[in-house]
């Protein structure tokens, strides 16, 4: 099959359908990833995989309800923010974002990724020019309705030179209809560019989640990445970052709240090249009843990374005797001259005296409990510097936690 068979009614460029159907050469070829490799340890990856016979004809069409909210103001000063199909056929933006479309993304051993190059149908492209600051938070929400038994989205995000925003990315479901999503992000920041990038997931629990993110910094620039995995059956979350820029930076967070049979991976990639590069993470998770989570975190930093410094935490909570948690920090330094570079694991079961201690204060089970995964999660939640994030999340937390 050719990818133009799906794509017949778009008037695509030329670049992007030949970015197609090499996509899709390289995926009929490329085998399932065998269990034993290094990423798919935790979770199979036959539970990713789409009938692509029966998807749509029409590889524009999609189900998904994307919406944005963002202030009038910031588009009067030449932010685009679109979905990518619209942004990609624009010929006033599509050399903005042509040259950097799939960059960071290509690769040809990765039948997910593959697959995503060659069939993806939505998403949204987002650029903020040169020197432009926007205040308000910027608002990305994505719906899947009970049309969106298959979603393959491409994500895009530029800042220029000596601009900022705060990025609120809602991914959720309206009702509990059976999905799979397959999601690649790109993430570009220039010299000077600040991004805060909040990723909420809320799926339903019928829901099999995939997600790519990469991106690159160039110097001065600063990126806090917030990932925030409340729904889904099972997701899977690869996060990669290439601090390239000298003085460039990079603060992950991470909180994972699962419970019933919910499956969590999530996997971080970080390789400093650039000198007094820094990198921050700290991943708390907490699980209840069967559910499981997997971390795993590599750390690299190159020869010439020199006067970098690197530190990677990662938190689990365990709330019954079924849930089960791993965690395991890599780390690759080549060069002796680091100013700071350590990790830290924890994986414990909750304390039952403090239950106790708790309900002799008047409060039930349920109530003493929440009141010790809000404590647990608070330390990373506070470190959030965006207020209006730190509020969405601390939200959604609670919500969640009232339905434990």
């Amino acid at each position: 099959m050719k990818t133009e068979e799906k794509t017949k009614d778009i008037n695509e460029p030329a670049w992007l359908k030949e970015k197609r159907q090499l996509a899709w050469d390289n995926y009929i070829n490329e085998p399932l990833p065998d269990r034993v490799s290094h990423l798919w340890k935790y979770s199979d990856p036959q539970w990713f995989e789409i009938n692509t016979d029966s998807y749509k004809n029409n590889i524009a069409s999609t189900k998904a309800e994307i919406s944005f909210e963002i202030e009038p103001e910031a588009i009067s000063k030449g932010v685009i923010l679109g979905k990518t199909i619209d942004i990609l056929l624009n010929k006033n933006t599509n050399n903005d974002f042509s040259k950097l479309f799939g960059s960071l993304a290509s690769n040809k051993s990765n039948r997910l990724l593959l697959l995503n190059e060659s069939l993806w149908s939505s998403g949204y492209c987002l650029l903020i020019p040169k020197g432009v600051k926007v205040t308000k938070p910027i608002i990305s929400k994505i719906g899947l309705s009970p049309e969106s038994k298959v979603e393959i989205l491409r994500i895009l995000i530029v800042m220029e030179e000596g601009s900022s925003t705060s990025l609120i990315e809602d991914i959720f479901s309206t009702d509990d209809s059976e999905h799979k999503t397959n999601i690649v992000t790109e993430v570009f920041l220039g010299s000077n560019a600040k991004l805060d990038y909040l990723n909420l997931q809320i799926q339903n629990k019928n829901t099999t989640h995939h997600v790519f993110q990469k991106a690159l910094l160039e110097s001065n620039s600063e990126l806090v990445n917030l990932i925030v995995s409340l729904g889904g059956k099972t997701s899977k979350v690869d996060l990669g970052a290439v601090l390239k820029g000298e003085n460039s930076s990079i603060s992950t967070y991470g909180i994972v709240l699962g419970d019933g049979t919910q499956r969590f991976d999530h996997h971080t990639t970080l390789e400093h090249i650039g000198p007094h590069t820094k990198s921050e993470l700290d991943f708390r998770v907490a699980l209840k009843d069967k559910a499981q989570s997997a971390y795993t975190g590599n750390l690299k930093i190159n020869h010439e990374a020199i006067k970098s410094s690197a530190h990677q935490e990662n938190r689990n909570l365990l709330l019954s005797n079924d849930a089960k948690a791993e965690s395991i920090p890599e780390l690759e330094i080549l060069t002796n001259d680091v100013l700071k570079c350590n990790h830290g694991v924890t994986v414990g079961r909750v304390d039952k005296d403090q239950i106790y201690y708790l309900m002799s204060r008047g409060l039930n089970e349920k109530e003493a409990e929440r009141l010790i995964i809000e404590g647990f999660l608070e330390p990373t939640i506070s470190r959030i510097p965006d207020e209006n994030q730190k509020q969405e999340i601390e939200l959604k937390v609670k919500l969640k936690l009232e339905n434990l």
